[in-house]
């Protein structure tokens, strides 16, 4: 036999690129075999899909409850910061009340120009969440301080605020000071009898 009579087959690195080589009739039932393996792999990268996407979904769940606390636990700081500030300077506001209080003739230009300065002062306490305290109806003993109580006749005013002695001051959902107040109280038959 001669080296021209042998006929070999092309490699496979023979084949031109872009081409898929010719399979032989061994090699095609190797192919079927493959092609469950194939969705077998399908399936594994869209349940592994499904998993990247729920980790996704979770993750930016995550995130955004990340940002509303930090949102939240900002707008306390900024109420925090602004108390120590705003506790400092009621005392002023209190005197500039006093001050419109003590002046008897309000239209004096004294009097004018304090309750402007006063109300250009507590707009700016405002500003930084200042609020005043209500003192009327239902006595409220967590936004009031009940200094001393006043006999009344109706039943309506019994538990009432009758008059506000100071005024009182919350700064967000903080009381900062209590308004003191006068509060009603009905006489009864047993107050009387001693």
């Amino acid at each position: 036999m001669r080296a021209d009579d042998v006929k070999t087959e092309p490699q496979d690195a023979a084949a031109p690129e872009g081409e898929e080589r010719a399979v032989s009739a061994g090699e095609a039932s190797d192919g079927c075999e493959t092609a469950p393996s194939l969705e077998t792999l399908l399936e594994e990268a869209r349940s592994e899909a499904e998993q990247y996407k729920d980790e996704a979904a979770r993750a930016k769940a995550d995130f955004y409850n990340y940002r509303t606390r930090v949102e939240r636990e900002r707008a306390r700081d900024r109420v925090l910061a602004a108390e120590g500030a705003v506790t400092d300077l009621l005392p002023v506001l209190d005197n500039l009340v006093r001050a419109l209080d003590a002046e008897p003739d309000k239209e004096s230009p004294m009097y004018k120009g304090v309750s402007m300065v006063q109300k250009q002062f507590f707009a700016a306490l405002q500003n930084l969440g200042l609020r005043a305290i209500t003192a009327e109806g239902a006595f409220d003993p967590a936004l009031h301080e009940a200094v001393m109580t006043v006999d009344v006749e109706l039943d309506d005013e019994d538990g009432a605020i009758v008059e506000q002695l100071s005024q009182g001051y919350m700064l967000g959902d903080r009381v900062l000071r209590a308004a003191r107040v006068k509060v009603g109280r009905k006489k009864t038959e047993e107050d009387g009898v001693q």
